[in-house]
């Protein structure tokens, strides 16, 4: 389900008349979040790290309006639910996007994101990259993960002028790092400036954490 944000009434239509005047209007923050109690779900029960720690993300992301916010053909939307689409890697060294409906529960959550990766390991890369429709939709986020290098900072790239991509959300994360007994990973979050500025991005991180904290409750 989505509604439709009028634009001559919206709260922040200074913002969005300004930043769109710009070619690429995204900006982004990395922040460091403290991961190690997901680290210890994750040998504890020898899960999985990725789609535990995305089921966080998904579920800071859906938390905050802004980022449900979606620009399609000059009209703004705001979605009920936000999706996850991610990059794997195959068994070739290729990488493709995927993605999956977002489920609020966690068993489902990680059952559908851990098939898909095993599923598109296994996948042969063709001419498009996209293999799964919900890649096509604009309710989702756009994400992937580095797990080979710890890594300050991340520049996506974007197509200028595009301003219905540019509102999708483009997500990173690098390999966590133990620091002081504590581990941690740098996410990265770039948005579009005409619906997110700095206070909503903000919140969704502190949302991220305080889910990355309590994760051993939510599942």
């Amino acid at each position: 389900m989505k509604t439709k944000i009028e634009l001559k009434t919206y709260s922040k239509r200074n913002q969005y008349n300004y930043f769109h005047t710009f070619p690429d209007p995204t900006y982004s923050f990395n922040v460091n979040i403290d991961v190690s109690e997901i680290v210890k779900v994750s040998k504890e029960r020898k899960e999985s790290f990725f789609p535990l720690f995305f089921y966080c993300v998904m579920l800071g992301v859906n938390d905050i309006k802004e980022m449900r916010l979606r620009e399609e053909n000059n009209e703004v939307f705001l979605y009920d639910v936000i999706h996850p689409t991610f990059t794997v890697m195959n068994n070739e060294g290729i990488y493709i996007n995927t993605g999956c409906e977002m489920s609020f529960d966690y068993k489902e959550f990680y059952s559908r994101v851990r098939s898909i990766l095993d599923i598109t390991k296994k996948t042969k890369a063709e001419d498009n990259l996209d293999t799964n429709p919900y890649c096509k939709k604009p309710n989702v986020v756009f994400a992937t993960c580095i797990p080979l290098i710890s890594i300050t900072s991340v520049k996506h790239p974007t197509p200028a002028y595009n301003y219905d991509s540019l509102s999708i959300p483009r997500i990173l994360w690098d390999k966590y790092q133990k620091v002081n007994d504590k581990y941690f990973t740098m996410l990265n979050i770039t948005v579009s400036h005409t619906l997110v500025d700095g206070y909503p991005l903000a919140e969704c991180f502190k949302k991220i954490q305080n889910y990355a904290f309590e994760i051993k409750d939510m599942i």
